[in-house]
C-alpha cells in the first residue's frame, strides 16, 4: 500500500514546496500559473529510499479544480489532500497506511492536526464519521482510497472553494458525495501534520458576501430542507463571533438571499 500527497498551490518558481511541506513520500503538485507543463523526477527522502515527484504546472484557477486534477495525476492507493501553508509528518505514510490496513473496509479516513492558527481540539478516538463531524472537517485532515474514488467518479466541486467566488464548503460536499455513493467514512485521532498560519483566500469575516455565499453553499452541500435547517442554526450560533454591523438577523437575512440565489 502507497500513499501519495496531494498540494495545490500557486505561482510557484520551482519545486522546492516539496521540501517545505516535509513530503517523504510519492507526491503530486498542482501548481496554478501562467504556463502549462508537467515535470516528473525522483527524489531521496531521509530515511534514503527513492520517491516519485509529479509537478504540475496548469493556467486553470479554481482549488477544486487543482484537486482533481492532482487525483487524476496520482499513483498512489491512498491519497492525502495538502496545501502550501502545511508540513506533514515524516511518518505520515506509515500512520497512514496502517490505520487503512487496520480499517479495510474504510474508503476515506479523516485524521488530525496540529495547529498553530488556531486553538481547534479534535476528537481523541476513533470513530465512524458523523454528519456534524463531516460539516467540520478540514480539506486537510482528508485521505481516501483513489481506486474507490475514481469507481465512483466522486470529484470536488467546482464550484465551490477558494478562486469560485462562493465561498468554501468542497471538502465537506466531497466527504457527503462519498458517503452518498457508499464510500464508508472514518475519524482517526493521530496527527499527520501541522497547519501553519496564513491568510485565507476567501474569508475575510462574517460579512454580507460572506453570508450569501454561506447560504449558497449550504443548499448545494446539503439540499433545500436540511440546508435550510442549518442555515437558520448557522446564523444563530455564529453570534458571538459577528463583528460590529453584524448581528443575527441581518445575517439570517443574507444567508437566505444566497440560499435562494441560481448561479
Amino acid at each position: 500500500m502507497t500513499l501519495t500527497y496531494l498540494i495545490s498551490c500557486m505561482h510557484q518558481k520551482d519545486a522546492s514546496i516539496i521540501e517545505r511541506t516535509g513530503v517523504q513520500s510519492d507526491v503530486v503538485v498542482v501548481n496554478q500559473c501562467d504556463h502549462d507543463s508537467v515535470e516528473e523526477f525522483d527524489f531521496i527522502n531521509k530515511k534514503g529510499k527513492t520517491r516519485h515527484a509529479k509537478f504540475i504546472c496548469t493556467t486553470e484557477r479554481g482549488l477544486s479544480r487543482s484537486r482533481n486534477m492532482a487525483i487524476k495525476y496520482a499513483d498512489g492507493d491512498i491519497c492525502q489532500i495538502c496545501d502550501d501553508d502545511q508540513t506533514v509528518i515524516e511518518d505520515g505514510e506509515d500512520i497512514i497506511c496502517d490505520v487503512y490496513k487496520k480499517h479495510i473496509d474504510k474508503g476515506a479516513i479523516c485524521f488530525a492536526l496540529k495547529r498553530e492558527d488556531c486553538d481547534k481540539k479534535y476528537p481523541e478516538s476513533e470513530r465512524n464519521m458523523t454528519f456534524k463531524q463531516i460539516l467540520k472537517t478540514n480539506s486537510l485532515q482528508i485521505t481516501f482510497r483513489r481506486k474507490d474514488v475514481m469507481e465512483k467518479r466522486i470529484v470536488f466541486d467546482t464550484c465551490l472553494g477558494s478562486g469560485t467566488g462562493n465561498g468554501g464548503g468542497e471538502e465537506n460536499k466531497f466527504l457527503f458525495d462519498c458517503k452518498k455513493a457508499g464510500i464508508k467514512l472514518f475519524y482517526s485521532p493521530q496527527i499527520i501534520g501541522t497547519v501553519l498560519p496564513s491568510d485565507s483566500q476567501w474569508f475575510k469575516g462574517y460579512t454580507d458576501t460572506f453570508m450569501r455565499n454561506q447560504g449558497w453553499a449550504c443548499r448545494r452541500i446539503l439540499g433545500f430542507s436540511v440546508g435550510f435547517l442549518y442555515c437558520l442554526r448557522y446564523g444563530y450560533s455564529h453570534r458571538h463571533r459577528y463583528e460590529e454591523g453584524m448581528n443575527v438577523l441581518k445575517a439570517w437575512k443574507f444567508l437566505f438571499i444566497g440560499f435562494f440565489e441560481k448561479r
